[in-house]
């Protein structure tokens, strides 16, 4: 699949009415509106076409940025997605169940987008056209969950929804969606891997990304990205039904971590990947610094001015909000898709939160983040660099999240 680094058109559009065979590919992206009135189309074909396009800049906005649709109530879907307050916004962005709940009238009574154009009120809506999924609700779905590529798309995981206006009924617009939300762009410039021994005078292991593009998810892979994996790998009765555990970080062994990143094209992330997404450069700006600075935390280079290293010298040391944002470490509570942690190339969760599986094939055995909410503020273990050896197996005792990284070509 090819990106373009600055700019990656996600959200396609296939233009096809019931009659019509061939298909077009258009980028779902919100273009100028033009300040003259276009004259009213004399065919029905061309007026529901010209509305659709019309309203691309709010559907893109209903999928991308959901959390904004939400009031201070919450959703009414309970056998969807429900609104917690451990819970963070971003959970909401990009996600099918909160599509199915919209327009299922959970979050307004009347879902329909009001398009005005050419002296009329048009209706928007999405259509119930799918089967059901009877692990989650036996109605029909608002979508269906494709893996690329589909008739000569190439993606790697998109959602197919339609699109209806109740004032051209006998129509209706197909449209993939796909995760727009999920991943970040590690920017092309020379990285350090570990810490280095402050008494030798060189930089350590270092390495460059320049001419790769490569996009690493910001959060762990969660119980409902794992739920979709099984419903089109056939294994239903895997299916986690449990509605409360869907934003939950998914437990899985190594060999089913790797699985499932390979199967939407991606790998589990490296440790030098990891490094460079959490290691903030001295100057974000200068992709060929003379040196390579590891800094001790993603906030602050010098450990011993964050709480965790007052933590160290004060053993009564009380953690405030502030510090489980940044950090969740033992007394904190558990919140998940929060943005408060986030890295200085977007990606979140860099110490704390959960310990985190990763491939290292610079020191094979150190494979682990160790930093996790299951250690006090005060352990060592919260440093960036410190790795732990993990034998792949999950254990209750110690629960292994893990993310994916992708690497595509232009």
């Amino acid at each position: 699949m090819n990106r373009d680094s600055s700019i990656i058109p996600k959200i396609i559009v296939i233009l096809g009415f019931l009659s019509v065979l061939s298909i077009i590919l258009l980028f779902f992206r919100p273009r100028t509106a033009h300040k003259h009135q276009a004259p009213r189309p004399e065919s029905q074909e061309k007026l529901f076409t010209q509305v659709i396009l019309a309203a691309q800049p709010q559907i893109q906005k209903l999928w991308e940025e959901g959390d904004r649709f939400i009031k201070k109530g919450g959703v009414q879907c309970d056998s969807e997605i429900r609104f917690e307050q451990h819970i963070g916004r971003s959970y909401f962005q990009c996600q099918p169940h909160f599509w199915q709940c919209y327009w299922s009238g959970g979050v307004k009574a009347d879902p329909a987008f009001n398009i005005d154009m050419f002296g009329q009120t048009f209706h928007l809506r999405a259509k119930r056209s799918f089967k059901p999924i009877p692990s989650y609700a036996p109605e029909q779905r608002f979508y269906e969950i494709l893996k690329g590529p589909y008739h000569g798309l190439n993606f790697h995981k998109g959602m197919l929804v339609e699109l209806t206006l109740d004032e051209v009924p006998d129509m209706t617009w197909p449209v993939i969606l796909t995760d727009t939300c999920r991943d970040v762009y590690l920017p092309e410039r020379i990285y350090g891997y570990g810490k280095i021994d402050s008494k030798k005078n060189d930089q350590g292991f270092i390495w460059d990304n320049f001419d790769r593009k490569i996009f690493i998810d910001r959060f762990y892979v969660s119980n409902q990205q794992i739920n979709e994996w099984r419903q089109l790998t056939g294994k239903i009765q895997k299916i986690i039904t449990d509605v409360s555990k869907w934003p939950l970080p998914a437990l899985l062994n190594f060999d089913e971590q790797v699985n499932f990143c390979n199967f939407w094209g991606k790998r589990v992330l490296e440790a030098k990947l990891f490094d460079a997404a959490t290691m903030t450069p001295s100057d974000t700006k200068e992709a060929l610094p003379e040196r390579i600075f590891r800094p001790q935390t993603p906030w602050q280079r010098d450990l011993s001015k964050t709480f965790l290293g007052m933590s160290r010298i004060n053993s009564d040391y009380q953690l405030t909000p502030l510090d489980c944002q940044l950090a969740q470490v033992k007394g904190c509570k558990g919140k998940y898709f929060s943005t408060d942690s986030v890295t200085w190339m977007g990606m979140n969760y860099a110490l704390g939160f959960y310990p985190e599986s990763l491939v290292n094939t610079i020191e094979p055995e150190k494979n682990l983040k160790a930093s996790s909410r299951f250690d006090l503020p005060s352990s060592v273990v919260h440093e960036l660099g410190t790795l732990a050896k993990w034998d792949g197996i999950q254990d209750p005792k110690l629960p292994i999240a893990f993310r994916c990284y992708e690497e595509v070509s232009l």
